[in-house]
This record gives C-alpha cells, structure tokens and sequence, in this order.
C-alpha cells in the first residue's frame, strides 16, 4: 500500500506522526494500515483453505485407488459375464445395453442394482441417478479423450473415441469424438467391443484375456471412479460436477470447464495387469502430510496390503483434513467479517468528521 501523507515505513512498520497530519489523515491511515494487515491475513487464510483442498482431493483419490487394489486378487477360472445380443450382464448388478442412436452410430446405457445410469449418446456421457430425468448439457461429461471408468467393484471399463484433439480453444467449439471401442476388463476377465461409432458394434463373448486386453489398449487415459452410483464420478479426488477450469484468465465451470478437464493426453494411473499406481505427485503429497508408505521398488506398484495399509491411514486424514477445512473456513468468514467492519468504521468516521467541519462552516457563515 502506497504511503498517505505523513507515513512512513520502517523495516516493514509505519510511522503515523498526528501531530504532522490532520485529524481525517490520521484516521484514514489507521484504518488503512488495519485494513492490510486484515487483507494479508485474509489472503492468509485463503492460501490455507486452497493447500488443504488439493491435499484432500488427492487423499480421495488415492483413496479410491485403494479400493480398486483390494477387490479380489484371485483370477478367474471361467468366465462371470454373459452377452445376448446387444445386452450384456456383468457382475454385482451392472449391465451394459446397446442400441443404434439414429445418428448412424451406436449408443449405450451402462447401469448399476441401483437402477442408477451412465448413457452415452452423442459424444457425451450422461451420468443419471435412478427415477429422475437429467439436461445432457448440464451434467454431461464430453468424450475427448480417451477415458477408463473405475466401477467400485473393481472392474475397467475404457473407452477408446476414434479421434482426438479438434478443441478450438478461441470459442471452445469442437473437441469431441465419437467412442469406436469399449474395453471392459475385471483382473483376467474381460470383453473387446469394437464398431461402437456404427449402428451395428461387434460384442464378441467374453474371455480371461483380460490383462492382455488391457495392455493391448493403451494409456487409461483419463480415470473416473465411480463414487457411490453410476450417477455420481470423481475425477483427480473431486466430484466432476464441480470441476472448474481457467480460460482466457476467468474461472469457467459447467459444461466447457469439464470439456477443458478431458482435453489432451494424459498418462495412464494403472499396471497393465490392472493394479493401480501410486504416482509421484501423491507420493509427495504423502510426504508432505507425513504419511508413511510401502513402496520398496520406487515405482508406486504398491501390494495389495500396502494398499490396504495406507488406506486406514488416508481415512484418518481425510478426517482430520475436513475437521481442518471446516475450520479455516470459520475463520475465513471472520477475517472477512473484521475486514469489511474496518472499512465500514473508517466510511463511517470520515462521515462524522465531514459532517463536523460542514456544521462548523455552517455556523462561522451565519
């Protein structure tokens, strides 16, 4: 803050001298001093608020990751899955229906025991929570990327678009994609569906050559969890509904801030043989938190009971976070309260000393 007549600064300290400054001087840069050092404090708390954020988000997702390294390590001695026709039955209740979308290509709903739904229609995917109706633009989720979604029983379902890239990054026009294959896959198990971007796809029957399935495919790309329905994601710890992105120097959420969150090529999060990894990012994280870990080989392919270990671990922090959370955000309300009462104090006494001298010209003019 620029200094107001008669102050000055002194190792960082300012000198306020009344007897060089009007009475309306003095008082202003009172207020005005309080009123940094209140903004530094805010911004103070803010900084806090925004560390502990990012810290949670990734505790979620690794959280997550936990989950998927724990379901079940046996393989499968014979195939779980079923297909008749265009339908397809897999395991804990999700089930999987084609059908052409009258666009010259193909649709799908992907469904849980809860009756809750993913569709995806029209290079969009729609998550929709049982019973109710959903607008596509408000809660869907574009296809730009490849994308794997992590179902909470442990099984992969990547989806593979025939292109990529085409985002105009002026307008946020285009950079969506039609999905040309659906790999499904749960450790051995697993199912290659190709021809998706055809009214007709290939649904093949299903095999144990699911870890070669997922070596063959790629990159995860993106990784969605599932997170409690298949109404509800998460992407990088948050919920994707309330994924925010930075364009032009503005803040955008909604539609074209997920379309910005999917946009360009990401590294995979998981083996080829399905098991997740812990990547460097959260192992600093874990440092940072102070977190201990089991990760003797340096690569975040932690074992199953590394996982299981680091899990209980991450539920107290996660906990401890929220209770933290909780409370910055009582005292960022009181900061903010205090700052905006010392410039209200500061408005209000340059008032009273204005309606002083205006009575005292009053009165020496009668």
């Amino acid at each position: 803050m620029d200094p107001i007549r008669g102050v000055t600064t002194n190792n960082g300290v300012r000198t306020l001298n009344p007897l060089e400054m009007s009475q309306q001087d003095f008082i202003a840069a009172v207020y005005l001093e309080r009123g940094e050092m209140l903004d530094t404090e805010v911004r103070r708390i803010i900084d806090e608020i925004d560390v502990s954020n990012k810290a949670a988000d990734a505790i979620n997702g690794m959280i997550a990751k936990s989950n998927v390294a724990q379901f079940g390590a046996a393989d499968y001695a014979s195939n779980t899955w079923s297909v008749d026709g265009s339908n397809i039955t897999l395991e804990n209740g999700y089930s999987l229906q084609f059908s052409e979308d009258g666009d010259s290509n193909s649709s799908f709903v992907l469904s849980d025991a809860m009756g809750n739904q993913l569709i995806y229609r029209n290079q969009l995917l729609i998550p929709v929570p049982s019973g109710t109706t959903v607008d596509a633009l408000e809660v869907g989720i574009p296809v730009t990327e490849r994308m794997t979604l992590l179902l909470e029983d442990g099984t992969e379902i990547s989806l593979i678009p025939n292109a990529t890239g085409g985002l105009d990054p002026d307008d946020l026009s285009g950079g969506t994609h039609d999905i040309s294959q659906v790999v499904i896959t749960r450790r051995n198990q697993g199912l290659w569906i190709t021809d998706v971007n055809t009214t007709t796809p290939t649904i093949p029957s299903p095999d144990l050559n699911g870890y070669a399935h997922d070596s063959n495919s790629g990159d995860d790309g993106y990784v969605l969890y599932e997170s409690g329905g298949l109404h509800n994601w998460e992407y990088n710890g948050k919920n994707v509904s309330d994924l925010t992105a930075t364009h032009d120097g503005e803040t955008i959420d909604g539609f074209f801030a997920r379309k910005l969150a999917f946009n360009g090529s990401v590294a995979g999060e998981f083996t080829s043989e399905g098991r997740p990894i812990l990547t460097q990012r959260e192992k600093d994280i874990l440092t940072e938190l102070g977190v201990p870990f089991s990760d003797p080989a340096g690569d975040g392919d932690l074992t199953p009971a590394a996982w299981g270990a680091l899990r209980t671990t991450l539920d107290n922090v996660r906990d401890n976070l929220t209770g933290s959370s909780q409370l910055q955000t009582v005292q960022l309300q009181r900061a903010m309260q205090t700052y905006n009462q010392n410039y209200e104090a500061m408005s209000n006494a340059q008032q009273r000393i204005y309606n002083l001298l205006r009575d005292i010209m009053g009165n020496i003019g009668r």
